[in-house]
């Protein structure tokens, strides 16, 4: 009798072991899409976690980006592309760029997209936004 308690009361601690393991695991990161619409906003993500950045192309004032600026030891930048606009009938669409970026390490930086005409000498922030970076 005294075997079967203890057995018992093994088992139900290996379960609540198990159950606490499973809801003490991280929730799967969401996905983040930062857009023109999110000007002056922060942003929280984890290490190891990516996200993009989906930006109107402002090629229709002559504008061109430039790279972006951010501390290179919290985030990576892991490429960009450009999306044609989608109905070539539309004028002024020039697309859309997307960036892809990957939190590198805890800490918080400022993500700066900026802007430049070519006959300009200054240039312009497109997108200003802060990424904070969770352990």
């Amino acid at each position: 009798m005294k075997g079967n308690l203890w057995k018992r009361a093994l088992v139900l601690v290996a379960l609540a072991v198990v159950g606490l393991g499973v809801s003490a695991l991280p929730a799967a990161a969401e996905n983040v899409v930062i857009t023109d619409k999110d000007q002056g906003k922060t942003f929280t993500v984890q290490v190891g976690q990516k996200f993009s950045v989906n930006l109107r192309n402002p090629g229709s004032g002559g504008y061109n980006f430039l790279r972006p600026e951010f501390d290179k030891t919290i985030l990576k930048m892991l490429g960009e592309k450009s999306i044609p606009r989608s109905d070539p009938r539309r004028m002024g669409d020039f697309g859309r760029m997307v960036y892809e970026f990957q939190a590198l390490k805890a800490g918080q930086t400022t993500l700066v997209f900026p802007i430049k005409r070519p006959w300009e000498k200054e240039s312009e922030t497109f997108l200003r936004v802060t990424i904070s970076v969770l352990p």
